[in-house]
């Protein structure tokens, strides 16, 4: 695996902004005992030890977080742009100006990166692991990667939009007694797992395709923390497996 790693060089990028809304300060609150962060930082080691990537970064805004963030191993190179650091400023903006930063200083040019958001504290090196196995296995045609897991427990044809104190069917021409059974198989991107080519993210701006390749990951490691009713479940589901 180095050697193809070696050959196709895979940058991780850490996005910390310091604005949260949903749970302040949510990217160095602790989690079971660790800032979320630190689950982000500690994966991007170890897949980096195996040689599964050649280095990680840790972007953010705040000098609180990059703090935090080295305390736990983090590579903080430096500080985010103030306009990288807005309610409305995209991810994928950020995600440029950290690999410019990096084959800048390296003197390298990278194959893909890797973006692993702190919001997925349960995801494993496995899952890393699996998915730039995939991903590489897939070139030159997989310009981009997601993880996904199982859906099944939802059914477009229930899905509605409320309008007023009506609702409107969201999937149209969909018959809502419909058997589960009858539809396509469902999946739901998990937020886990995002790998991109460098040109498409450099030269569309893009992280994701509509038809990208996909890595399935299972739903107990699938938790994206965005509400504090995730967060507690994410808390249970590592006091559960001891971590």
């Amino acid at each position: 695996m180095k050697r193809k790693t070696e050959d196709r060089k895979i940058l991780a990028v850490i996005p910390a902004r310091s604005g949260s809304k949903g749970i302040p300060h949510k990217n160095i609150k602790h989690l079971n005992g660790r800032p979320l962060i630190h689950y982000a930082i500690a994966l991007a080691v170890k897949v980096q030890n195996k040689g599964f990537i050649i280095g990680h970064v840790v972007s953010t805004d705040s000098k609180r977080i990059a703090s935090i963030a080295k305390k736990g191993g983090g590579n903080v190179p430096f500080l985010r742009p103030p306009e990288l650091a807005t309610d409305d400023s995209p991810v994928v903006e950020t995600v440029i100006h950290a690999v410019r930063w990096w084959e800048q200083q390296n003197k390298e040019t990278i194959h893909s990166v890797l973006l692993l958001q702190p919001t997925n504290p349960l995801t494993a090196a496995e899952d890393i692991e699996g998915a730039v196995k995939s991903y590489l296995d897939n070139q030159p045609k997989a310009t981009c990667l997601i993880s996904v897991c199982d859906a099944q427990h939802i059914r477009l044809s229930t899905l509605y939009h409320k309008k007023g104190k009506y609702l409107e069917q969201a999937v149209r021409q969909l018959d809502p007694a419909s058997q589960r059974q009858s539809l396509h198989r469902l999946y739901w991107r998990n937020g886990a797992v995002y790998l991109v080519r460098r040109d498409l993210l450099l030269k569309q701006r893009k992280i994701m395709i509509q038809n990208p390749c996909c890595y399935e990951m299972p739903k107990a490691r699938s938790v994206a923390i965005d509400d504090i009713m995730d967060w507690c479940i994410a808390e249970w589901l590592i006091s559960c497996s001891g971590g």
